[in-house]
C-alpha cells in the first residue's frame, strides 16, 4: 500500500470531528484557514460558530461595516485577517456574485489570501489537485523526506512545495491535505512526535535515522523587539476616546486608545506621531495608573497606562480636526466592543468604575 493511501485510510478513521468540515462550503473552509492562521483549533472553534451564526454567507459580510466585522473578530488577534477578509467578500460579492472562483489566480487575487490560503479552498471545497503548505506540513514532509535545510529560509518554501506537490493524492487532494495537517497536529509533534502510530513511519527519513529531534532545522534571522509605550485614556463624562491613526506599527485602521512608545525605538515605524506628540506634551505631568505587559509576534511590550480627564473637549476635538483623524467617545462598558482587542481588556483592570 503506497503512503498516500495509507494516510488516507488513517485520516479517514481518525479525523476530529470539526464543523467546517461538515460540508464541502468554500466559505467557512476560507474562514476557518484564516482563523486558524494564528490561532489553535479549540480557541478558534467558539469564535469560529458565532462568526458564522452572524455571517453566514460572503453577501452578509460584505453588507457589514468594518467596525462590526473586527468586534466579532475580537479573541483572535491580528485584525487585518478580519479587514481582508471582508474586503474579499465584497469582491466576491461584486465579481463573481458571491461564489470562489475555481481558478486558483483568481482566488490569489482577493485581499489577504495567499498561497496556502487558496490550495485549501480550492482542494478541500472543490477537490481541485493543490497541495498545501504550512507549519504542521512543512514538519511532516522536512521529517518524512529527510529535508535538511532551514524550513525558515529563502528556498524552503519553494522546495517544499515541489515536495507537497509531489506527495499531493490526486484522487483525493482535499483529504490529502488535512490528512497531513491533521498528522502535524495531532500525531508529528514538535516536541514528542508519536511515531509508533503513525501511518508514515515505515518510510519516514527521521524515524528511520533516529532524527524527530533534529527534523525540521528551524533558525530565525527575526530578532526579539522590547518596546515601552504608553496608553492615553482620554476621558469625559465617563466617555473615552477612541481614534484611528493609519500608521500605526500596530492596530492599523481600526480604533484604539491613543498610544505610543517611548525611549529607544528600533526605527522608524514605531516612532511617535504627531498627535501621540501632542498628547505627550499636553499631559506631561500625569502620572500612570498602572502598567502591564503585552506581547505581538517578536514584539514584547510594556504599557504605562495614564488617565486624562478633560473638562471639556474643545482643545481635543480641535487637534483631532487640525490632524483629519477620525475619533469617537464610548462608554466604558463599550469599550472592548468598540476597540476590538486584548489591549481594551487590560486597560479596563485600571480603571475602578
Amino acid at each position: 500500500m503506497n503512503p498516500q493511501k495509507k494516510l488516507h485510510d488513517w485520516y479517514l478513521l481518525h479525523k476530529r470531528d470539526l464543523p467546517f468540515r461538515k460540508k464541502k462550503q468554500a466559505y467557512p473552509i476560507w474562514i476557518s484557514e484564516v482563523m486558524l492562521q494564528q490561532t489553535r483549533v479549540t480557541a478558534m472553534l467558539p469564535l469560529f460558530e458565532v462568526f458564522l451564526e452572524r455571517f453566514p454567507n460572503p453577501e452578509s459580510l460584505a453588507k457589514a461595516s468594518e467596525e462590526e466585522v473586527l468586534s466579532y473578530w475580537k479573541g483572535l488577534g491580528y485584525y487585518s485577517r478580519a479587514r481582508n477578509i471582508r474586503k474579499a467578500a465584497i469582491q466576491l460579492v461584486n465579481q463573481y456574485n458571491g461564489a470562489f472562483p475555481k481558478d486558483l489566480e483568481m482566488v490569489l487575487k482577493l485581499p489577504g489570501i495567499g498561497n496556502y490560503t487558496a490550495r485549501a479552498i480550492l482542494s478541500i471545497a472543490y477537490d481541485l489537485p493543490f497541495a498545501v503548505l504550512d507549519g504542521n506540513v512543512k514538519r511532516v514532509l522536512s521529517r518524512y523526506f529527510g529535508y535538511t535545510k532551514n524550513i525558515l529560509g529563502p528556498q524552503a518554501d519553494k522546495e517544499l512545495q515541489n515536495k507537497a506537490d509531489e506527495f499531493l493524492n490526486i484522487e483525493f487532494p482535499g483529504d490529502h491535505n488535512q490528512a497531513v495537517m491533521e498528522l502535524g497536529a495531532i500525531i508529528c509533534l514538535p516536541e514528542t512526535p508519536k511515531c509508533l502510530v503513525c501511518p508514515l513511519m515505515e518510510g519516514c527519513f527521521a524515524r528511520i535515522h533516529g532524527k524527530t529531534k533534529e527534523i525540521p532545522i528551524r533558525e530565525k534571522n527575526q530578532k526579539q523587539v522590547d518596546l515601552i509605550g504608553e496608553i492615553w485614556v482620554i476621558e469625559k463624562d465617563q466617555n473615552y476616546l477612541l481614534i484611528k491613526e493609519t500608521k500605526n506599527r500596530f492596530l492599523k485602521g481600526m480604533f484604539h486608545l491613543p498610544y505610543g512608545f517611548i525611549g529607544e525605538l528600533p526605527n522608524e515605524e514605531y516612532k511617535p506621531s504627531e498627535f501621540q506628540t501632542f498628547i505627550r506634551s499636553e499631559w506631561k505631568e500625569n502620572q500612570s495608573i498602572g502598567k502591564f505587559k503585552h506581547t505581538i509576534t517578536h514584539h514584547r511590550l510594556e504599557y504605562y497606562v495614564h488617565h486624562v480627564i478633560l473638562k471639556d473637549t474643545k482643545k481635543i476635538e480641535s487637534v483631532l480636526e487640525s490632524f483629519q483623524m477620525d475619533s469617537k467617545w464610548v462608554k466604558r462598558a463599550e469599550l472592548e466592543s468598540e476597540f476590538p482587542s486584548s489591549l481594551a481588556k487590560k486597560v479596563k483592570k485600571f480603571l475602578l468604575y
